[in-house]
């Protein structure tokens, strides 16, 4: 797994041993940030499953300003750790060694806002994920006009309202969807 643009640009991210992460592919992070580009510079970012921290790093790689990283498995927190040190990205880079939905009670507590969310749970996590995108939609951590990104199977379809997100986007790469929430 490589690094595709900007700073880091061919760089190789660690990626976990075994069947603990499931990184996004080349082909659709290459997608996502093409969609996404005019929004990535300056952006404050949240990764949540964040796994190796492929796509928050990407995101730092190509001016997002910080990112913070969800990702509760010690073993995976080990690998992206030593990702952020290897890149020099400590000072941008944060670790929230929690589940999801109580990192994202943390956030909104400490007055955390997110310019851009991404969301790449296990598959298995839809119902969870779901429920995960309507509380964001209400509380305070996705900014006014910021964007929420989940990625899911093709053969999961949430819904074009959650709470008060609409999806204004969806695209399809083989068996992975990205669908494009905002306010």
């Amino acid at each position: 797994m490589k690094i595709i643009a900007g700073t880091l640009k061919g760089r190789k991210v660690l990626v976990p041993t075994g069947k603990r992460v499931r990184p996004t592919g080349a082909k659709v992070k290459e997608a996502l940030f093409s969609i996404i580009a005019d929004e990535i510079i300056d952006a404050r970012v949240l990764d949540v499953f964040s796994g190796s921290g492929s796509v928050g790093i990407e995101a730092l790689s190509r001016g997002a300003s910080t990112c913070t990283f969800v990702e509760r498995d010690k073993n995976v927190i080990d690998v992206l750790s030593k990702n952020l040190s290897v890149f020099g990205l400590e000072k941008v880079g944060k670790i929230l060694p929690l589940e999801a939905k109580r990192a994202m009670k943390l956030l909104e507590k400490q007055g955390e806002t997110f310019d851009i969310i991404f969301l790449d749970p296990p598959y298995s996590y839809f119902v969870k994920t779901k429920r995960i995108v309507e509380s964001l939609s209400y509380g305070g951590i996705l900014a006014s006009e910021g964007l929420l990104v989940w990625e899911h199977a093709v053969d999961t379809t949430p819904h074009e309202k959650l709470g008060s997100l609409i999806r204004e986007r969806e695209k399809k790469y083989g068996d992975t969807v990205l669908s494009f929430y905002r306010a």
